[in-house]
């Protein structure tokens, strides 16, 4: 975990040295440390020949929390290019702010009639944080229907992004409340899903989903023996590589209505690789969970386990061109094959899972899936559009 150290009031010549002994100190106990300029007011030439002392101590530093006034002297100095500033974030409230989608790793609050927010829990890294930032607008600028976001905030000890979404509503309320009108959403959200898989995006910077997946094995030792993380790893190797988006978590609390237009968000999970990785993912989300734990759809997706399955229905119409339930049927079957294997990662993805379903897991992939892999390549070529 890192050391954070604070920053308070006026550096210059009279307490440079005793800063320098201080923080020298700190870094050799803790090893890297990051500096909180919080209550920093100023800091002179002195003070920045500490901190250069510092960053070549530790190979780099980074500074949060910086002041608008502080950020000028580091701009003038040159030390923003040297040092990772964060600038200190403006606070904002959500109370009284309606909750419009909650997820996993945060809850999505409207702010104005134009903007969002989305909230992360406490738990959620910064880094992670402005990852996904980032990965927002890489795909907004690659030409897929986004939010944009546009500000980094604090909300109490949480971090907060804001996105501009003028009128938008998540789709889930719309399934619930209109309908008369599920039709119409479901064939748009449908769409939606197929668009995002004819868009580009290796070469922008993200990683490969096959790459991101075949880091989880790393994490496995102890659940798997050799020969078979070997075989996963081969498995993994052996899925048709694509150059296309691969959202990672679509479903209802992740779509939004702006207008006649649907907006995806959450962008965390990004990567670029074959739409198989995608298919298996919702396939979870809209059809076994609904299966396996009905009572957790709603949770999580905001909807009926029933308008969840008549929802993939439509999905798989419109993705594969068909209504042939012969045809949707084998590729419902190929599609919940491929869930297994991110259930045989499950010990590396969820980690705080409690080491009982971990177990589980791990004995459903020996049982199901290692004697199914080769078939369900095949079936995988067979399917692919």
């Amino acid at each position: 975990m890192e050391r954070m150290v604070e920053l308070c009031g006026r550096i210059d010549s009279s307490n440079a040295g005793k800063l320098e002994e201080a923080l020298l100190a700190e870094c050799e106990k803790h090893g890297t440390i990051v500096l909180d300029a919080n209550e920093l007011e100023y800091i002179s030439s002195a003070g920045l020949r500490v901190l250069l002392k510092l960053r070549k101590k530790q190979g780099c530093l980074e500074v949060r929390n910086v002041s608008t006034e502080v950020n000028e002297i580091f701009e003038v100095t040159g030390f923003s290019d040297m040092l990772t500033i964060r600038k200190k974030l403006r606070q904002l409230s959500v109370d009284n702010c309606e909750l419009i989608g909650k997820g996993g790793n945060g809850s999505v609050y409207r702010i104005s009639e134009d903007d969002i927010i989305k909230v992360y829990t406490e738990r959620t890294p910064l880094s992670s944080i402005e990852s996904e930032r980032e990965l927002a607008r890489s795909a907004f600028v690659a030409g897929v229907p986004t939010a944009i976001p546009y500000d980094m905030v604090k909300v109490g000890d949480n971090y907060g992004i804001i996105f501009e979404m003028v009128k938008a509503d998540v789709i889930a309320r719309k399934f619930m409340n209109e309908p008369e009108n599920f039709d119409a959403y479901a064939e748009k959200y449908a769409e939606l899903f197929k668009e995002i898989h004819t868009v580009k995006l290796s070469g922008k910077g993200l990683a490969a989903t096959s790459e991101i997946y075949l880091s989880y094995l790393d994490r496995l030792a102890g659940w798997y023996d050799e020969k078979e993380l070997e075989r996963l790893r081969w498995f993994i190797r052996q899925i048709p590589e694509k150059e296309t988006m691969v959202h990672g978590d679509f479903h209802t609390n992740n779509v939004m209505v702006q207008g006649d237009e649907l907006l995806i968000i959450d962008m965390a999970e990004i990567s670029y690789g074959n739409p198989i990785y995608d298919l298996a993912s919702s396939y979870y989300a809209h059809m076994l969970n609904p299966r396996l734990d009905p009572g957790s759809v709603m949770r999580y997706l905001n909807v009926t386990p029933e308008i969840a399955m008549r929802l993939w229905s439509v999905m798989m119409e419109r993705y594969f061109d068909t209504t042939d339930k012969a045809i949707i049927d084998r590729n419902n079957k190929t599609i919940e094959g491929f869930c297994m294997l991110k259930q045989a990662l499950i010990p590396a993805i969820w980690v705080n899972m409690p080491d009982e379903h971990k177990k589980s897991s791990v004995e459903a992939a020996r049982m199901h899936f290692f004697p199914r892999m080769e078939s369900l390549l095949d079936d995988l070529n067979r399917m692919i559009r």
